[in-house]
């Protein structure tokens, strides 16, 4: 039998390889969608870029009018089925993301309340909110307030009136008693209704309705006008004044995320919702003020 000449099973095996369909080297990567282009969505993905280590990130943001875009690749477009996995930074991202996803899966970061963004019907959501444990609130004011045992909760009913409900238990148990405190606005003129006299300390936590600087400023200060410390959930309350402050951990977040992403990209189940890693800052300028006893502890 004569054989096959050298060069044409050359030239048949060189077909056969170019014949294989080529996996696009985006089906191995994570996109990453950002509700917006602000400092703590990009500092919660550069955590996670470093958490998953060589595994490539392309980086999408959302428009004005909603539409993705890449800064560092104008000609990418975030198309599902061309990715490992999908991540969404913030709620707009969420929802974004949720009907177009097309069984890939999708974990999110930097989202308060992400069961309400996502809606009814959703399906099981993996990634880290941004919603601090109240207990976990809650036993850091026993470490450094510990004579705050009795707690204003500054609020909106609308927005939280179910956390409020649910704090007041977890706080009876540390024997802490927690009151509603309301901000009425009427013109420039900024009213607490629920009083702060018999108040041992004010928290605040994330409120859509309470979140301009006015109102949180004119708080602080009407609270040390009454000898009661302050206790914040980012920055701007520690510079505003705010005795105590939680402040959440952007990078780790972000290696939180990554870890959630390894963990089903390497076969697991989706990790559910997880909590933020955060710390606690003192503003001892505001703590000498108010007379508080130093802190005993903890980060700063």
């Amino acid at each position: 039998m004569r054989s096959f000449p050298l060069k044409l099973c050359l030239l048949a095996l060189l077909w056969s390889v170019l014949s294989i369909p080529q996996r696009s080297l985006a089906e191995d990567a994570v996109a990453v969608l950002m509700s917006r282009e602000i400092a703590p969505y990009v500092t919660m993905v550069e955590g996670m870029e470093a958490g998953l280590g060589n595994l490539p990130v392309q980086r999408f943001f959302l428009d004005k009018q909603g539409a993705p875009y890449s800064l560092g690749d104008r000609g990418a477009v975030l198309a599902p089925a061309n990715y490992a996995a999908l991540v969404a930074v913030g709620p707009e991202a969420l929802r974004y993301l949720l009907p177009r996803g097309g069984g890939v899966p999708i974990v999110y970061g930097m989202i308060l309340n992400p069961e309400s963004v996502a809606g009814a019907g959703a399906m099981p959501l993996c990634g880290v909110s941004l919603n601090l444990p109240v207990r976990s609130q809650l036993a850091a004011l026993r470490q450094y307030l510990p004579a705050a045992t009795r707690l204003g909760i500054l609020f909106d009913p609308a927005n939280n009136q179910a956390w409020f409900d649910q704090a007041v238990p977890v706080a009876a148990s540390m024997g802490i008693q927690l009151s509603p405190l309301h901000v009425s606005r009427a013109g420039d003129k900024l009213d607490i209704l629920g009083g702060m006299a018999e108040l041992d300390g004010v928290l605040f936590i994330p409120d859509k309705s309470i979140i301009a600087k006015a109102v949180i400023q004119h708080v602080i200060k009407e609270a040390a006008l009454h000898g009661v410390p302050v206790i914040g959930y980012n920055l701007f309350f520690h510079d505003s004044g705010a005795t105590l402050s939680f402040i959440i951990d952007y990078p780790a977040v972000g290696r939180q995320v990554a870890d959630q992403i390894q963990q089903i990209l390497g076969g697991g189940r989706c990790a559910g919702s997880s909590e933020p890693v955060f710390r606690v800052r003192v503003n001892e300028e505001a703590r000498r003020a108010l007379g508080v006893r130093p802190a005993s502890g903890g980060a700063r």
